[in-house]
């Protein structure tokens, strides 16, 4: 199957990495399906890939991924239209740094974890009998190079919510971890399927200077100093769009690939079959049933 004929959704496809792979994927010819959640931010993003792509098979659905129902809504809106899945790459992620305390989501879950990883696990199981016909397909999660960071760092099974302690920078952290041990689980569990996952560990790349106008001055001097050395959005998004349709890795699954697309290795703790067995029931114990 040609690259022209495959579906692939991109969550928070509205600016940065998100929608530098979905210029490069639409450029290859791709029907993709950027998931946003502003709709004024969604569009115009979907009108800028259309132009510099020149590819019409591009659309916006909306989707808040701190919401379970609005997850649920947004699966239902795609398999209404989509005979086949090919590439999910969950992208979307929040990481606010003026963040002060934990604010809990509607359906009881802390936004941090909700968003980054409690309901990419809910939109992956909605999503995983498509991905099953459409067979050999793939899964790309994303974590983040900060992880090195945090060499010792575990799922904490009684802080979820940040009951115990709170910090966004280890809020962030935390479902990132989670996200890595997901991905490991997972590529297990779907064996023999023809469905690989994989895990994008991203780099230091650059954040337009006016999302963080909200920081103190002197922080946003260290962002300005850190983005002189940061990769573009457009060479972090080169690596998604390698795992999305590379015929090299179409067979690789629970990998976890930087900026160069070298396997690279998670912290000791990612690789614990009992946390991770542990963290996904947890997780499915998070998700409310549906109404």
């Amino acid at each position: 199957m040609t690259i022209q004929e495959k579906t692939i959704i991109i969550t928070g496809a509205n600016s940065g990495i998100g929608k530098a792979a979905s210029m490069q994927l639409a450029g290859l010819g791709a029907t993709v399906v950027m998931m946003c959640r502003n709709k004024e931010r969604g569009e115009a993003a979907l009108q800028d890939v259309r132009s510099a792509s020149g590819n019409p098979k591009t659309e916006l659905i909306l989707v808040d991924m701190a919401s379970q129902a609005s997850v649920r809504n947004a699966v239902n809106e795609f398999l209404a239209k989509h005979a086949r899945l090919d590439v999910l790459i969950h992208n979307a992620a929040t990481f606010d740094l003026s963040q002060k305390k934990p604010v809990m989501t509607a359906d009881g879950v802390e936004s941090i974890f909700a968003t980054n990883h409690v309901n990419i696990f809910l939109m992956t199981e909605l999503l995983l009998d498509k991905l099953k016909e459409s067979a050999p397909s793939r899964i790309i999660t994303v974590s983040s190079k900060g992880l090195l960071m945090h060499p010792f760092l575990n799922i904490a099974f009684d802080n979820f919510n940040g009951e115990k302690k709170f910090s966004v920078q280890h809020a962030y952290y935390h479902s990132k971890q989670a996200q890595v041990m997901f991905t490991f689980d997972l590529a297990e569990r779907l064996q023999g399927t023809g469905v690989t996952v994989n895990c994008v560990r991203v780099g230091n790349v650059a954040i337009p200077l006016e999302r963080l106008s909200h920081l103190p001055s002197w922080m946003l001097k260290l962002y300005e100093k850190k983005q002189q050395l940061a990769l573009t959005p457009e060479k972090m998004a080169e690596t998604y769009v390698w795992l999305a349709t590379d015929p090299s890795v179409e067979k690789v699954t629970g990998g976890y690939f930087d900026e160069n697309n070298q396997q690279v290795k998670a912290n000791k703790n990612a690789y614990d079959r009992e946390t991770q067995e542990r963290l996904w029931n947890t997780t499915k114990a998070l998700i409310r049933e549906e109404n």
